[in-house]
């Protein structure tokens, strides 16, 4: 029965898509396996549409044209494996270069699309700079999107001696394992009416963040110190732990020495740093333990056992005292509904990829804002419409009224891009910039890289939030138009895009919006110091100058 329904609605795909079936019957479907495969491939590209994106014809006949006309792979502009051993040896021309300086010195050298090859059993991975080849990775990757670069973290969890990650590997799995999982947790992080779930905790932490700047800052200057990074950083971490372990550390004000919670802060950056240490560079951790590995096992085994103790400490919380019938539940609780090895898994991939990415975050959304006092005022005249005493609290509804300020955000996160963009495998055989890249290669796509260019972004080294607004509110005081809607929409995806998309999104939206919107209520937010490359990259970027913010208290 469930394979004539497949059957059946295979063949309606095929006719939505255009694609003739070998057979009206379904035993013809099944007997030529040539057309059985493409129908397959129909369903792939049926089912990882997102939104509103129209699904386009499979024409395998102008694709075996393509296909034929391109050039072989083989001819990629690449490195050799020499080149790319000896680059980053000690002395190497690589050795010291971030990921994204790594990227673009092979553009200048091999053009907007080349090969890097694999060594000491590594895959190849091509790494591309032209839009319209962004698109096609993303329009094939299918419904189960494989992402390359987070081997080291799968290799921890499968050798673990404990087995705790036999079951699930989390969202740093692939295949059909990772849909699994990211089906059971997407309910719970990412419907927007589990917004307010997260809301009130994070702006909780906000607000302690609010008085922490005012008992640091210089009472003469009003300058925060030097090391400002670090309760940022505070921030970040109190904000995911709250939601991921239902548990208020308190590291911003209240418990700035907790050893538990300083050490998971400590250790947040190993996983992100494995992702180019161990994931692209040359390594052989897999045949002999390195010393990058060790460390990165170190910080996973830190964290799995922080992570473990706080997640059965909570458990046995609600375990005392259940939510009452009515009482919204935490994200951690409706986690643990699900599973106790869910929920610890899920709040450990929260913890990885909650903290640096977030602070560096808001550090770039502080420089533009500290900037462009012109701007800073039009967002706190946006506020003050909305919420016009401090005192009043942001709620689900009040934030949707508050275009200007997500507008700053997503400004500042293409002036200063957190990350060189995404990584996936090639979903089918494709022919990317005139070259034919098989199934399963390795792809970066450099979609962040390229917002700070002229071709993309009109203006693109000023700070003009009012381009990404709509079309009626989006004129500039000198009448110019820069509306960001027509650029294509493979450019700028800090969070990813389609199935594999960060989980997290809306709770860092939430958290990036309530820091903003709370700090310019209350301040005035100055920086009288040269901004030149604030930023250094590994992965992603972190701040490379003091944060030596003047916060002025409103009146």
């Amino acid at each position: 029965m469930q394979i004539c329904v497949y059957a059946r609605n295979v063949f309606r795909m095929s006719k939505i898509l255009g694609v003739r079936c070998a057979g009206t019957t379904v035993s013809r479907l099944f007997i030529f396996n040539e057309k059985q495969q493409q129908l397959q491939k129909c369903q792939i590209a049926f089912q990882s549409t997102v939104g509103n994106v129209k699904v386009d014809s499979l024409d395998n006949k102008s694709f075996d044209v393509e296909w034929q006309q391109a050039l072989p792979y083989k001819s990629l502009p690449r490195l050799s494996r020499y080149q790319m051993l000896r680059g980053f040896l000690k002395g190497g021309e690589f050795a010291d270069l971030s990921l994204n300086d790594f990227l673009f010195k092979c553009r200048e050298r091999l053009g907007d699309i080349y090969r890097l090859p694999g060594v000491i059993g590594q895959p190849d991975s091509v790494v591309l700079f032209n839009v319209n080849d962004f698109e096609k990775v993303y329009r094939t990757e299918g419904i189960w999107p494989s992402r390359p670069g987070t081997d080291a973290v799968r290799y921890y969890r499968q050798n673990r001696k404990d087995g705790f990650f036999k079951e699930t590997m989390g969202l740093n799995d692939n295949g059909e394992n990772w849909a699994k999982f990211r089906h059971v947790v997407n309910p719970v992080l990412m419907q927007p009416k589990n917004a307010k779930l997260y809301l009130d905790p994070l702006q909780k932490v906000n607000l302690e963040f609010v008085e922490r700047i005012r008992e640091i800052r210089d009472p003469q200057t009003l300058e925060v110190p030097d090391n400002f990074l670090v309760d940022i950083n505070h921030l970040a971490f109190d904000s995911v732990a709250v939601v991921a372990l239902d548990h208020e550390f308190g590291l911003i004000r209240k418990n700035p020495d907790l050893k538990d919670a300083k050490v998971l802060c400590e250790n947040m950056s190993a996983f992100l740093k494995s992702i180019y240490d161990l994931g692209i560079k040359p390594s052989f951790y897999k045949y002999i333990t390195t010393p990058t590995y060790r460390r990165f096992a170190k910080s996973m085994d830190l964290m799995f056992d922080i992570t473990n103790h706080y997640v059965n400490e909570a458990l046995t919380r609600l375990e005392a005292n259940p939510s009452k019938d009515g009482e919204e539940r935490s994200v951690l609780e409706k986690l643990l509904k699900i599973n106790r090895k869910t929920a610890i898994v899920m709040a450990m991939d929260m913890l990885m990829a909650g903290v640096d990415g977030p602070s560096s975050a808001i550090s770039a959304i502080l420089l533009c804002i500290a900037a462009n006092p012109a701007k800073q005022q039009k967002l706190r005249e946006e506020l003050l419409a909305v919420l016009p005493h401090r005192s009043d609290h942001f709620t689900i509804e009040n934030m949707k009224q508050l275009p200007y300020l997500r507008a700053c955000i997503k400004e500042a996160l293409r002036f200063y891009p957190l990350a060189f963009g995404n990584a996936r495998e090639t979903g089918t055989d494709l022919v990317l910039s005139g070259y034919q890249v098989p199934k399963g290669t390795g792809a970066l796509i450099s979609s962040n890289m390229l917002p700070n260019e002229e071709l993309f972004f009109p203006r693109p080294r000023e700070f003009i939030p009012e381009r990404w607004l709509r079309n009626s509110d989006a004129t500039l005081a000198d009448g110019e138009r820069l509306i960001a809607e027509n650029v294509n929409k493979f450019i700028n995806l800090p969070f990813g895009f389609g199935p594999r998309s960060c989980v997290g999104k809306r709770i860092v939206d939430i958290e990036m919006e309530l820091t903003l919107a709370n700090l310019v209520r209350h301040f005035r937010i100055e920086y009288n110091y040269p901004i030149k490359n604030p930023f250094r990259y590994h992965l992603i970027g972190t701040p490379a100058i003091p944060l030596k913010f003047k916060f002025t208290d409103l009146e």
